[in-house]
């Protein structure tokens, strides 16, 4: 049996930030991971390019936990150390709109390379393709589990795990890490799909599949606002997607089960609904041979001017002289309120991340060490602490991952 300071369970951005911490303090660290390489979550992200983290780090972008015991966390090893750090092996970054930092290359490979680089440097003990089946507490950890050369087994006075939640499953993330903590006696959060995009009750949103457009968006929860966003919307052939719509996530599926959940559209938020009105009227008086659907195009994609027009009963060829105020006015109000009534949560594969995961109360907030289980610690997706798109899940798990790796070493 081979025997090590740390053992670290997951080969994520978490488990690859611990394991690089605690080799820093001198400790022999084991990192175990069941896909035949490691990262491969980070390769995911950024559509491929690796969205490192966000220069406007917030605790407002992150949901779950006590806004404090994300905050403390987050300050151990904040954006802007992130960034120093990947710089200082040699993956230059760059900043794009909205704060978020990619490596310059624009290639997730590259901060997996630099990564993979440093665990061999400091000699950490890297087993791809372990898949662990048994963790149990004595003395010391005692893990046991099967590789593609046969079975180990593996001592260790601390563990970290850092599998992950249920998202993105085919990556990695089997939930495998949750089911060991409730074992071990700590609580789970009820664990559901974040940042994924909203099956409709309505079907025509199939009709115009792949049109996006921005806008501002409202979550209602029996007729009470729940949340709101703002940014791209995409319309699909089983109901919405897109930035704003993702955010809204995972708020509908702590909600729908037991309430009516409705989206609430502004396709033209900078303009009021009276303004808006009075722009269409001027539109229609000046375009009056135009077929209404044609005058106006200028304002909202044609695709969804037809969609809203055959959904009020207008037909979309009427000349806009004919258009009576009855019928203009429904039209300004439904590109002020679009509402789509939810019927589901796409699944845990299109999922960017697990809402819900190890109850943060049950975590030491200076150390990340459980306080039910002595030596065993937690970072990354699995502890019950998901943040926004755009770099602060990454942050997170960067940041979770030195924490836990430094305070393990201790």
């Amino acid at each position: 049996m081979k025997t090590f300071d740390i053992a670290i369970i997951g080969a994520g951005p978490a488990g690859i930030m611990a394991a690089i911490t605690a080799a820093k303090q001198g400790r022999q660290v084991i990192l175990l991971e069941k896909n035949e390489i490691i990262g491969r979550k980070i390769l995911a992200t950024g559509n491929g390019r690796c969205n490192l983290t966000n220069k406007n780090i917030d605790v407002s972008n992150y949901h779950g936990a006590n806004p404090e015991f994300i905050k403390q966390i987050l300050s151990a090893f904040d954006q802007y150390k992130v960034t120093e750090y990947f710089e200082s092996l040699g993956v230059i970054l760059k900043e794009e709109n909205n704060g978020r930092i990619f490596p310059r290359t624009n290639q997730a490979s590259s901060v997996v390379e630099a990564l993979d680089y440093e665990l061999k440097k400091l000699k950490v003990s890297v087993e791809t393709k372990a898949s662990v089946k048994n963790i149990h507490y004595e003395k010391n950890w005692l893990l046991s589990g099967q590789k593609t050369t046969g079975d180990f087994k593996i001592e260790a006075k601390n563990l970290i795990l850092t599998t992950g939640g249920k998202a993105s499953f085919q990556f990695g993330s089997s939930g495998d890490g949750l089911y060991w903590s409730e074992k071990l006696g700590h609580t789970i959060i009820f664990p559901h799909p974040a940042l994924t995009p909203l099956e409709t009750v309505e079907s025509w949103p199939k009709n115009i599949q792949g049109l996006r457009i921005e806008g501002t968006v409202k979550l209602t929860a029996d007729g009470k606002i729940i949340s709101q966003s703002q940014g791209d919307i995409l319309f699909t052939h089983f109901g919405l997607s897109g930035p704003a719509i993702m955010k809204q996530a995972r708020n509908v599926g702590l909600l729908l089960p037991t309430k009516k959940i409705e989206v609430h559209i502004d396709a033209i938020p900078e303009e009021t609904k009276k303004e808006l009105d009075k722009k269409i009227e001027t539109i229609l008086n000046v375009n009056g041979a135009k077929e209404i659907k044609n005058a106006l195009a200028g304002i909202i994609p044609v695709e969804l001017i037809k969609t809203i027009l055959i959904n009020l009963a207008i037909d979309p060829e009427k000349k806009s002289s004919r258009i009576s105020k009855l019928e203009r006015v429904s039209v300004v109000g439904v590109l002020k309120n679009l509402t789509l009534t939810i019927s589901k949560t796409r699944p845990f594969k299109e999922a960017q991340v697990t809402a819900g995961g190890v109850d943060a109360k049950e975590i030491d907030a200076k150390t990340l060490e459980s306080k039910k289980i002595p030596h065993l610690f937690f970072a990354g997706e699995i502890i019950d602490v998901d943040g926004d798109s755009g770099g602060f899940n990454l942050q997170w798990a960067w940041s979770s991952g030195y924490l836990a790796g430094l305070s393990a070493s201790k």
